[in-house]
């Protein structure tokens, strides 16, 4: 004897949305594994890919709230130097490079400047610090008396070309 019924509704089971997954390579260590992080229809994420433990936090960081840290040039006063380096001490929303980008860009700064000074104080909790002293103290651009060190005519290793 049969259980099914013919000629009565069959009831179809709720619907789900697909498992839907995004691929990736991960940058939080040297290895660059290529990282899979799939998000169930209840939203729960899970990658796979990863060597490491960093890697399934860096895909699920990436997935749910990308960061960067921003490393840019700001316009000086300077003819010799007409941009300084200079980068977040730490990550920022990927969806404020923009923005950050322009006030950075809309911004003229006097030298001379040190490695690690503050340009900016607090973006989105970020500093926006200069990465190189300017002028430099130690080197003279290429082509200008004192660009080559005192004492020290021959580099282990390299050829001069007559």
């Amino acid at each position: 004897m049969s259980t099914a019924h013919k000629g009565t509704a069959h009831e179809e089971p709720p619907h789900e949305s697909p498992t839907t997954s995004v691929d990736m390579v991960c940058i939080a260590c040297p290895m660059a594994c290529r990282l899979t992080v799939a998000t169930s229809p209840a939203g729960a994420l899970s990658v796979t890919g990863n060597r490491c433990p960093r890697g399934e936090t860096y895909g699920i960081d990436e997935v749910r709230a990308p960061r960067r840290i921003l490393t840019a040039v700001v316009p000086t006063d300077s003819t010799r130097f007409p941009f300084a380096p200079v980068r977040t001490d730490r990550a920022i929303s990927r969806g404020l490079v923009r923005r950050l980008l322009s006030e950075l860009y809309g911004l003229r700064i006097s030298l001379p400047i040190r490695r690690g000074q503050v340009v900016m104080d607090d973006f989105d909790g970020a500093r926006v610090i200069v990465t190189r002293t300017l002028p430099p103290d130690e080197v003279s651009p290429v082509g200008e008396p004192g660009a080559e060190p005192e004492g020290q005519d021959e580099v282990p290793g390299l050829q001069k070309i007559p």
